[in-house]
């Protein structure tokens, strides 16, 4: 085969070669972008004995330390405010805010972007947070605004139910941006620890 013969076959397979490796990266990219929660969401059962609620002042402190500014705060108080909009709806009392479990939301929230699921980086149940206050868990990735992130968690029949389970009293929302990417965190409590 001479080389003018060799360079026509060439030009068009190194063209083909480059698109496909600029459509690959354009379809990672989105999937790298895209908003999700897993079908999944956690949920334990109240303990038959309450007892005095301990919440590790480290993680009081860690999660405390985590927040990133006002901004991320407002988030996840309007995602509260909406959560109750939706439990009034359906004829629920209002979740409390609450602290601790604010300061539990925002570890596991910093936790999500190495294992975004209910089992914590170091294999961990995701209740060993703070087990005396922690009974419920939604996640969320991606989502730049409280009315998305909680859109999408009452359109998953689990993370729903957790929103609008009647025996919860508390809740506390991190909210962590790591790589441009909103990580959320939305924890329930039958107690509250203040």
């Amino acid at each position: 085969m001479d080389h003018k013969k060799i360079k026509k076959l060439l030009i068009p397979l190194v063209i083909a070669v480059v698109l496909v490796c600029a459509a690959y990266g354009l379809i990672i990219g989105r999937m790298r972008r895209r908003s999700y929660v897993t079908d999944e969401a956690a949920f334990r059962m109240r303990p038959k004995a309450e007892g005095e609620i301990y919440v590790d002042p480290e993680v009081l402190q860690k999660g405390g330390s985590a927040l990133q500014g006002e901004d991320y705060q407002s988030l996840a108080l309007k995602a509260l405010q909406i959560v109750n909009e939706e439990r009034k709806k359906a004829g629920l009392s209002q979740l409390h805010w609450d602290e601790s479990l604010a300061a539990c939301a925002m570890v596991r929230a910093m936790e999500l972007p190495d294992s975004f699921s209910h089992v914590r980086p170091n294999g961990e149940n995701w209740y060993t947070v703070c087990p005396d206050l922690m009974y419920g868990e939604n996640l969320a990735c991606g989502f730049d605004t409280a009315e998305q992130a909680v859109t999408a968690w009452m359109e998953s029949p689990k993370h729903q139910e957790n929103i609008l389970r009647p025996g919860f009293v508390s809740c506390g929302i991190g909210v962590y941006r790591y790589n441009g990417r909103l990580y959320w965190g939305q924890e329930f409590s039958y107690y509250e620890s203040q």
